[in-house]
Order: structure tokens, then sequence, then C-alpha cells
């Protein structure tokens, strides 16, 4: 398959000490960003893409701390006019598309990553888990990990801060993924490889744009295959659309002589065999149960310097 990652321009905060913009602006500067979006998308499918995947929150409005609108009015359902700009985009071009989107369900509001088919269909969303300082002010976090089966292989989400926590990749690659798509603000190589290789799971992952920010502390939009090399990269504070063609079921070759010891042709399969689940007695203990909490916040909850 031909994945293509969207990296955008994303305007991310305002200064909320000085004269805060109005909702009419940040408005159309969202829809500004998203019809960019879209003429990307469109790009990628006449590059003849068959997936692609957009930036994290790619239709937000307002900026992290701008607690002036609860985000429930101002994001819409499934069934709302952006939602529906994206599923006539799939239709359209004839493609899966992974978005990042704000969206109110069931009366609260997500951070999200939604999987349309190329017959616009929604297949899966994923609420992000994982919520940076500051989020929590705006969305409620998800609580789930799912895999959903397409015609190329099964595909799990992240978005951004997930990406942070070797256990949601590894709980979507236990669930089968071959593919896991990341929308996402802020992307590092350092620990976005390193799921993909633990994993021996492909990733694409699309980045904003930093044009202010040290480059040195973020990294392109790319895509990553299942031995964690990179197999198209995005350049550095460019608005652009990198594409690579991938076969996502394809096993990765065992390593370090794995063979000699365990009759397997792939190193997923390999690494699963020798798991020891049985021994990963803190993973499964609530925060507060574990030596790292107490050292951190102590025995009586109170944050230790």
């Amino acid at each position: 398959m031909k994945i293509s990652v969207i990296q955008q321009k994303f305007e991310f905060g305002y200064d909320h000490e000085g004269e805060l913009p109005s909702l009419e602006m940040l408005t159309a500067r969202a829809e500004e960003r998203l019809d960019e979006c879209f003429l990307m998308i469109g790009e990628a499918a006449k590059a003849g893409c068959d997936l692609a995947v957009t930036i994290e929150t790619v239709n937000a409005k307002t900026a992290l701390g701008d607690v002036r609108y609860p985000y429930t009015e101002l994001y819409e359902g499934t069934g709302g006019e952006c939602a529906k700009r994206f599923s006539e985009a799939a239709r359209r071009h004839k493609i899966y598309i992974v978005a990042g989107l704000l969206l109110s369900i069931d009366g609260a509001a997500y951070n999200c990553a939604v999987l349309f088919d190329r017959r616009g269909e929604i297949v899966g969303i994923h609420k992000k888990v994982h919520l940076p300082a500051g989020e929590e002010l705006h969305v409620a976090a998800g609580d789930r990990y799912d895999v959903f089966d397409t015609e190329f292989g099964k595909i799990g989400m992240l978005v951004c801060w997930d990406m942070q926590f070797p256990e949601a990749a590894r709980e979507l690659a236990l669930g089968g993924a071959d593919l896991i798509c990341c929308p996402t603000l802020g992307w590092e190589n350092i620990y976005g490889l390193s799921r993909a290789y633990e994993n021996s799971v492909n990733i694409a992952a699309a980045m904003r744009v930093f044009d202010k920010d040290d480059p040195s502390l973020v990294s392109p939009s790319c895509i990553v295959d299942n031995m964690g090399s990179i197999v198209a990269s995005a350049e550095v504070g460019r608005v652009c659309v990198a594409t690579a063609e991938i076969d996502i079921k394809k096993e990765p070759a065992p390593q370090y002589g794995s063979t000699r010891y365990y009759p397997s042709h792939s190193m997923r399969k390999t690494r699963l065999s020798q798991r020891r689940p049985d021994t990963y007695k803190l993973q499964s203990l609530p925060n507060e149960d574990t030596p790292l909490y107490r050292k951190y916040f102590g025995s009586g909850g109170a944050c230790e310097e």
C-alpha cells in the first residue's frame, strides 16, 4: 500500500495575557488549515496513495488554556460538518484517511484519530488516552486501544502523547496491528522508531511544522517500517506530503541468529513467543502501588522535591 503523511503548519497558541483573539478569527484560521489539509489530501491521492494521515486536531480553533468556550460547544460529533468533509474526501478520492479531529461524543469532547474507508464510512475512532498538562482542561481521556481490519491489514491508532508510552503501542501490537497511524503535534524519532522496532509494527506519524521552535527538539513527519527504519520523511519546517510504498503485512526478518534456536520466519513471532508476561508484575498495578510513585509523591501523596 502507499501511505502519505500530511505535514502542516499549526499555530499552536497565542498570548493569554494579552488581548485574546475573537472566536470568529480563530474559526477562520481553522477553516484555512482544513482547506489546506483537503488540498494536500487531494495531492496525495493524485500520487496514488491508499491512506493519508493528518496532523493532530487539524480542526482546532482555540489554544490550550483558552477556556472561554467549552469544546463540547466548539466541536460537533461524527455527524457534523467537519467529519462529513473528511468522509466526502475519502469517498471522492477513494482512499482511507486517518484524521486527527476534536469531536464531541456522548456529551464529552475528545481528541480523536478517526479512520475513514474508501467509501467515506467511519471504520473506527481512537480517543486519545494520555493527556499532557493542560489538555485535561478541554477534553476527556479515552480508555481503549482498538485494532481495525482493512483491505491492507490491521490498523491501530494513537494520538501524539500516547506514543510516549510503550504500553499503548504494545496494546495495539498484541491486538494484531500491522500499522499504527499517529496524528501528532509533537513527534520525536527517539521514541517513535523505538515503538516501531520493539513491537515489529509499521508507524505513520503526521507531524506539524515548527517554524519558531528549536528544530532539534522535534522530528518531521515520517513513515517507519516494522524494523524501526524510516522509509519516508518530510522536510523539517516545510508544509509538504511524504509518501512511501510499504507492505504492512510483510513480516520483519528474524535477528540475532534467533532462527538457530526457534523456528520463526518473523521477528514479531519470535518476540511474542519469548514474552514473559508472568514476570511483568509492576506494569499491571495502579500507579499508587509502585515504588516509583512513592519516590515522587511519597506515602502521603504530596509531591517531593
